[in-house]
């Protein structure tokens, strides 16, 4: 039987890359789906395209309020529909198997609640430059407080997960690493190795909001570092996140910032370039209803 899944999508100004994101969700194998678009008081024209939809499985919330993505994460659990809840970022691209792919998991492994995926990682064009996640093996804690763990758009897991362990907003854009870690010992988390995933990475790289990131994960690290991986490995990473700060602004001074995101990821072979350009193109010719 095919159980309903949410996707969500919360979006703040996401510019042309809004309707990639969109034309995925419809490009899916599995289709029994709703969306859901949450406006966080966009100013450019996406609500409009989202108001434009024309298909029953679509909801746009929209209250004119800037609440933030913490805010509207957890607003998304509440409001969903699905037993499964899928994220998703506004300016990324799902591969038309993920749902499909990560609801077959989830149901032929009951024990496990959460997964993600593997990447392809495309630059701010949105073409593909790498890939990441390709290793199924999952992160160890000391892992998870060094890099965070897992792509937090590529994870689906069931409702009630989300209900049970909502995001906290003292964590500001590492909300999903404090969530990974308070939940760590108690949470089975799988992923899928396939990159199933379009992650735009590469080159989008805003020292204001990474500065914040690093600071956040510094939170993170304070917390539950010493009763994860104690307090001698916990200081380490304290102190190699202060660094990244230092090197973050020094970069930034050098109009140099972008080349941070490179160690991140592995670079494509050109024969799987073509053929992830080839997909990518295809799901960008996706007809949505209404458009």
């Amino acid at each position: 039987m095919n159980k309903l899944v949410t996707i969500a999508i919360p979006f703040y100004n996401p510019g042309p890359a809004f309707e990639d994101a969109i034309k995925s969700v419809f490009a899916q194998t599995y289709t029994n789906w709703e969306l859901l678009l949450v406006n966080d008081g966009s100013t450019d024209d996406s609500l409009e395209k989202a108001l434009a939809i024309k298909d029953s499985r679509v909801r746009v919330i929209n209250d004119g309020k800037n609440l933030g993505l913490v805010a509207r994460l957890n607003q998304i659990a509440q409001l969903a529909s699905g037993k499964y809840l899928a994220r998703m970022d506004a300016d990324d691209i799902m591969h038309p198997e993920r749902i499909e792919k990560q609801v077959d998991f989830l149901e032929n492994n009951p024990n496990v609640d959460v997964v993600d995926t593997g990447a392809i990682i495309m630059d701010r064009a949105g073409q593909p430059v790498g890939m990441s996640n390709l290793k199924i093996k999952l992160p160890t804690a000391f892992e998870l407080l060094k890099k965070g763990g897992f792509l937090h758009a590529s994870i689906m897991a069931r409702k009630t997960w989300f209900l049970d362990h909502p995001y906290d907003p003292e964590y500001p854009r590492a909300e999903d690493r404090e969530l990974w870690a308070r939940t760590f010992s108690k949470t089975t988390f799988a992923r899928l190795s396939e990159p199933l995933y379009f992650y735009r990475f590469a080159g989008n790289v805003r020292s204001r909001a990474y500065l914040t990131s690093y600071a956040s994960e510094r939170k993170v690290i304070k917390r539950y570092g010493p009763q994860m991986i104690g307090l001698g490995p916990s200081t380490y990473l304290y102190l190699r996140s202060l660094s990244k700060s230092v090197v973050l602004i020094f970069l930034s001074i050098l109009k140099m910032e972008q080349i941070i995101t490179r160690r991140n990821y592995h670079p494509i072979p050109e024969i799987l370039r073509e053929e992830v350009s080839a997909l990518l193109a295809q799901i960008r010719a996706h007809k949505v209803p209404g458009w």
